[in-house]
């Protein structure tokens, strides 16, 4: 793949998911501004992942209508407007349904930057793009929590959005000068929306083994990356905005991690043994996260961040790897049980902490991290 096409991916991938992940720190300035309590301002997250479950299967098939770089230049463009509108809202509800809104958008821009990825990459070198793009979806969740939650302290949460509106419009001639127009074969159109083909897809069984499994990841993450800011404000009230940002510093294990997922495939032996060791990290330092400790919360965070995206980056090459037709849907389902598990995980989750406690949530998060290994365990090491 040229480098200028990599390079309008990786500016177009960063803002889309820094827009989608910039609020997480600041739920509790929201959840007071708004003067609403911590499971209904969790809306904001939950509303944007729910067309993340649904829409990245409709946009895999639109993409065999429609270039990838035209969904992302329509995409970006509204998503601009979109945000900015949010920095304006009077009601948290207005918010949550432009926050649902924005979900639609999303969906379409990173669906069309995977599906890229997939048609100008040779098989060979799939796994090393998708990990290098899973490190910059990372980065972009970093910065779009830390910088968010910097901007937050000093000039306030509608500043954030007024920022990322114009980091947005950036976007547009980027994708325009950089990225080319690529067409779907014809031949795999002919029947494309047929039952029969999305069928035999997307309910292989090895496929959706890879599908659940990364429900449960995200739900999981969702969950502690959601509701770490109220926990953190139950140890330290006095604790700011900036200070909870930098809670998310972990990330940077993460893309590390994304960077070298290919190598650290090689030492394991295998991409199914490379996920059940990410997974066996996560759980680790989850548990970590269950004491009331600052420091700890912090430090864990780096092997939380590191286990989960050890995961996401190899999941993503590795089905990448297998599917070897109709990409842009496989691909546009991956997403879409991805941000499922988001869903239900940035909200449900919520609900227990409320009414039972920290300990009982991190019980619940570990029963579906342990769902997710045991779906792993049934993959073959031979693909």
């Amino acid at each position: 793949m040229p480098i200028k096409d990599f390079l309008a991916i990786i500016y177009t991938t960063i803002l889309t998911i820094s827009a989608l992940h910039m609020p997480q720190p600041l739920l509790p300035l929201l959840g007071s501004s708004f003067k609403v309590e911590m499971d209904t301002i969790s809306l904001i997250m939950s509303a944007t992942f729910i067309p993340l479950t649904v829409i990245p299967v409709i946009s895999g098939v639109l993409l065999n209508f429609f270039s990838p770089r035209k969904m992302i230049i329509f995409a970006a463009a509204i998503h601009s407007f979109v945000v900015f509108s949010i920095s304006m809202a009077e009601n948290v509800y207005l918010v949550i349904f432009l926050r649902f809104i924005e979900g639609f958008l999303i969906s379409a821009i990173l669906t069309s930057n995977t599906t890229y990825i997939a048609l100008k990459s040779v098989k060979e070198k799939i796994q090393f793009f998708m990990s290098y793009y899973i490190a910059f979806t990372i980065i972009g969740g970093l910065l779009g929590r830390v910088l968010g939650s910097i901007i937050a302290n000093y000039f306030g949460w509608r500043a954030c959005f007024q920022v990322m509106s114009l980091s947005l419009l950036v976007v547009l001639p980027i994708v325009y000068y950089f990225m080319e127009e690529l067409k779907i074969p014809k031949i795999q159109k002919k029947d494309y929306l047929s039952f029969k083909n999305f069928k035999l897809v997307v309910f292989n069984k090895k496929i959706f083994y890879i599908y659940i499994a990364v429900f449960c990841l995200f739900f999981v993450f969702s969950g502690i990356t959601n509701f770490l800011p109220f926990r953190i404000k139950s140890i330290n009230k006095q604790a700011s905005e900036m200070l909870i940002g930098l809670i998310y510093s972990g990330y940077i294990t993460g893309i590390f991690i994304s960077f070298i997922a290919t190598k650290i495939i090689r030492v394991i032996g295998n991409e199914r043994k490379t996920m059940l060791f990410g997974f066996s990290v996560y759980g680790f330092f989850l548990l970590i996260l269950s004491l009331p400790n600052m420091l700890l919360i912090f430090i864990a965070m780096f092997g939380f961040c590191s286990g989960m995206f050890l995961v996401h980056s190899v999941a993503s090459g590795y089905l990448n790897r297998i599917v070897t037709t109709q990409k842009s849907l496989v691909n546009g389902a991956y997403i879409a049980f991805y941000y499922s598990g988001g869903v239900v995980g940035s909200y449900l989750p919520g609900i227990v902490y409320k009414n039972f406690g920290w300990q009982s949530f991190i019980i619940t998060l570990l029963i579906l991290l342990f769902g997710g290994f045991f779906v792993v365990t049934k993959l073959s090491d031979h693909s």
